[in-house]
């Protein structure tokens, strides 16, 4: 029987076919947030379009080319299967930023003869500029900024991308009985090059740099967030740029997605957050894919309480630009706590100062990690602490780190397999921790093991891997039965590889075989690899075959069946 009009009508309103795409456009002469949002009469922002009642599942909102300084809080929701898309228009260059640029004026310090010099030609490059209320109005900051004495500065930024130094404490990130983030001088007095400083009592900004900053684009974090999607479900962010905040205290991120369902952010920049670039917290399948994530002030990455959400193919670069304490909180990406079947995949960490990273932190169950390039951190390549619920780690490059390549601490139920590890300062190191965080059911197989030493004239610390048998080193016999590995292939060049029961035993590998029968197929190997600059590269491909099976449960097959160590042999792709 032929659909009646009223039928088809119904069916031509629901189709995707009829979905709308809204404009936003700030450099239109003609932009107004009380336009229809058309190609023909743009929104001026992108929060217009973040809470706007005109959207519906399916429709999209195309952002041309401008820097939007504002807060873009998104609070609409599409449907399963049919987001709502905020994307930047096809070749736009779209940057949201939580700075405001300091025009001045700008006065000489030397030439302020109320001002004394502490010592000869201190302030030849010294700036000073009085800054006015209006750097104060985030309503994120009022409860502090109703006294201006509480009113703080945190970053400053020349050209768009050059961060300065802070110089004295930090108002916000106090000592816990160790400092969280390190001081760097008190005052004005003890500004160094490429350094500024903001006295609260007359809201002056000092600024020590080579050159009148009027040369510069000076620009200083004044929202606490560039882009906050809470609440919502079923949206597609991409290619937007997000820079620049104002910490509001704590660990906030400048990107946040909260109490989200089947929210994707793909092929965004998110950088110079004045600590987490992008944090995914209490939320559910969720993807950021194609992200770059760097040079943010403490953490590229947060996530936390999640569940089902996946990283993947991101980079993670030059973060804790701050230089926050690494045994706090720091690094490429930082996921804590009690995160449940959440995945990173074929991301790149690297490069991410005195830290981490990838780091899962916390009570986090069947976790993934897969796939990734993690090199030239100054911690731990991977580190997995305090996971009572374990996962898997596999198929991983993880080279010169100047931490331990791959770190278990006080976790359990977690499978170490198919990875490379050259070069660390450490190879892989599982151990327990205080308390309750013992080290139990962890698996180390079909792992690829490279000097990983530091070596000096008589001295070598470190080793391809410590795997824990029990609290006393030297007792005759294992108490810790539940930890395992094998059919791993270890480096036999230079440095004759050692492994250990705790932390600093060494035993060759056939003493390693016959006192605590582990690795008995596993091998010895002089396996060619080359640390080049920063690039890694593995020289030899015969004899790595032999690989163990692993069990069906785990839900994870390796590329290459039967190939030891990560099928990724040199990084970057195509170079050397």
């Amino acid at each position: 029987m032929a659909a009646g009009p009223l039928v088809l009508a119904a069916l031509l309103c629901a189709s995707p076919l009829l979905a709308a795409t809204y404009v936003v456009d700030g450099r239109a002469p003609n932009a107004s947030d009380t336009n229809a949002g058309s190609e023909e009469a743009p929104w001026r922002t992108i929060s217009r379009a973040g809470s706007a009642a005109e959207l519906k599942p399916g429709d999209t909102v195309l952002v041309r080319a401008g820097v939007y300084r504002e807060h873009v809080s998104i609070t609409v929701s599409g449907a399963p299967g049919d987001p709502i898309t905020f994307a930047a228009a096809p070749g736009a260059k779209v940057v949201i930023k939580g700075s405001e640029i300091v025009r001045g004026p700008w006065t000489k310090l030397s030439e302020d003869e109320a001002v004394a010099e502490p010592f000869p030609n201190a302030f030849s490059e010294v700036w000073r500029a009085k800054l006015g209320d209006e750097y104060f109005a985030d309503p994120y900051f009022v409860a502090s900024y109703e006294d201006p004495a509480k009113r703080w500065v945190s970053a400053v930024f020349l050209d768009d991308h050059r961060a300065l130094q802070r110089i004295g404490a930090d108002p916000i990130y106090p000592d816990v009985g160790y400092p969280r983030l390190a001081t760097v001088g008190r005052d004005q007095y003890d500004l160094i090059d490429d350094s500024f400083y903001f006295d609260p009592t007359d809201q002056s900004l000092y600024l020590k740099i080579a050159g009148d900053p009027a040369w510069f684009a000076v620009e200083i974090g004044v929202r606490g967030f560039g882009l906050t999607i809470n609440k919502v479900h079923d949206l597609v962010i991409r290619g937007l740029e997000v820079r620049h905040n104002r910490q509001p205290g704590g660990q906030w991120p400048m990107v946040s997605v909260g109490e989200c369902e089947r929210v994707i952010i793909e092929d965004c920049k998110i950088y110079q957050a004045d600590f987490c670039g992008l944090g995914l917290g209490r939320s559910r399948s969720c993807t950021i894919r194609r992200c770059d994530l760097s040079y943010n002030g403490d953490t590229g990455l947060g996530m936390g309480e999640c569940e089902d959400c996946t990283i993947e193919d991101c980079t993670l670069l030059f973060n804790n630009t701050r230089r926050f304490r690494s045994g706090w909180h720091a690094g490429g990406a930082k996921c804590i706590p009690t995160n449940r079947r959440c995945t990173i995949q074929r991301c790149e960490a690297a490069y991410n100062i005195a830290s981490d990273g990838i780091w899962f932190d916390s009570d986090n169950s069947d976790i993934r990690i897969l796939d990734n390039v993690s090199h030239h951190n100054g911690g731990c390549g991977i580190f997995f602490e305090i996971n009572k619920g374990g996962g898997i780690i596999a198929n991983n490059l993880v080279y010169a780190n100047h931490g331990r390549g791959i770190y278990l601490s006080g976790s359990q139920k977690t499978w170490v397999v198919h990875n490379t590890v050259a070069g660390n300062d450490g190879g892989i190191v599982c151990m327990p921790r205080e308390g309750d965080w013992t080290l139990e059911d962890v698996h180390v197989l079909n792992n690829l093991l490279l000097g990983n030493y530091v070596t000096a004239d008589t001295l070598t610390r470190g080793c391809d891997l410590t795997l824990y048998m029990g609290p006393d080193p030297d007792a005759p016999e294992r108490t810790v039965t539940s930890n395992h590995s094998d059919y791993n292939i270890y480096a036999n060049t230079s440095w004759a590889p050692t492994l250990r029961q705790h932390w600093n035993p060494d035993n060759p590998l056939d003493v390693w075989q016959q006192r605590y029968g582990e690795d008995l197929h596993s091998r010895l190997l002089p396996v060619d690899f080359v640390l080049s600059g920063t690039g890694f590269e593995l020289r030899t491909a015969a004899g790595l075959d032999g690989a163990c099976e692993l069990p069906e449960r785990l839900n994870w097959r390796p590329p290459v069946p039967g190939r030891i160590g990560s099928t990724r042999t040199r990084w970057p792709a195509g170079a050397m």
